[in-house]
């Protein structure tokens, strides 16, 4: 079987999930996130990825979420997050960690940075979480930053911009994944710069409901066309 180096999921739905079950929005996250730390596991034990993103929230989200909310959110992050740290450091995938961090909490912040530090190892798996997030964002900061460098903008190369951004080196993302696509038949702006050939994969599942088998039918649907893409070729 033929698995995308980098896979890239867009989770949603889950105040739809929540609503139509009588349950929270917090008890729809907490076990989406349940489920996402189920699908990081699976991909670093039974397949070939070697790359998988998780977006976390886009900017435009974080600016939109009630103050409780968010600081839920915060918190409900750093939990699940702490649950993998063992078996990141068993299977030496790296941790790094996107967006613009200072529209997070200090707190969050600190222990993000940190964990990135404390998982960082000669291999080239990486769990990516994206936490106020945005393509568009992203490039704009990339850009600033070859501004603060000094460097000719008129002479930028793809490269330089590449470079300038948050995911760096990390290949591009080859299969994108996103949830309730019955509502949600588009990629937000999420990883702009990075998707140009990746193929969409959209699932009418919300992000509750979301799981290995849904994720494992993905899989086998990048496998199928893998030998006709001709990125490159």
């Amino acid at each position: 079987m033929e698995y995308p180096k980098h896979v890239a999921i867009i989770p949603d739905g889950n105040r739809t999930r929540a609503k139509a079950n009588n349950k929270t929005v917090a008890e729809a996250y907490m076990t989406s996130y349940e489920k996402a730390i189920e699908l990081i596991v699976h991909t670093f034990t039974e397949t070939d990825v070697k790359v998988f993103t998780l977006r976390g929230l886009s900017t435009e989200n974080a600016k939109k979420r009630p103050k409780e909310e968010f600081d839920f959110l915060m918190t409900m992050y750093k939990i699940v997050e702490e649950d993998l740290d063992g078996f990141l450091k068993e299977h030496k995938v790296n941790f790094k960690v996107i967006g613009d961090l200072e529209g997070i909490t200090d707190e969050f912040r600190e222990y993000l940075i940190a964990k990135e530090q404390r998982n960082t190892y000669n291999s080239d798996r990486y769990f990516v979480f994206a936490i106020n997030y945005g393509g568009r964002d992203e490039i704009v900061r990339g850009i600033k930053t070859l501004a603060k460098e000094g460097k000719d903008l008129t002479m930028i190369t793809e490269n330089d911009i590449t470079q300038s951004l948050d995911l760096g080196n990390i290949p591009p993302i080859e299969l994108i994944i996103r949830t309730k696509w019955d509502q949600a038949q588009r990629t937000s702006g999420f990883m702009s710069w990075w998707i140009g050939y990746a193929e969409l994969y959209f699932t009418a599942k919300k992000c509750p409901e979301f799981d290995i088998q849904e994720y494992q039918k993905a899989l086998i649907r990048f496998d199928e066309i893998a030998s006709l893409r001709n990125y490159w070729k």
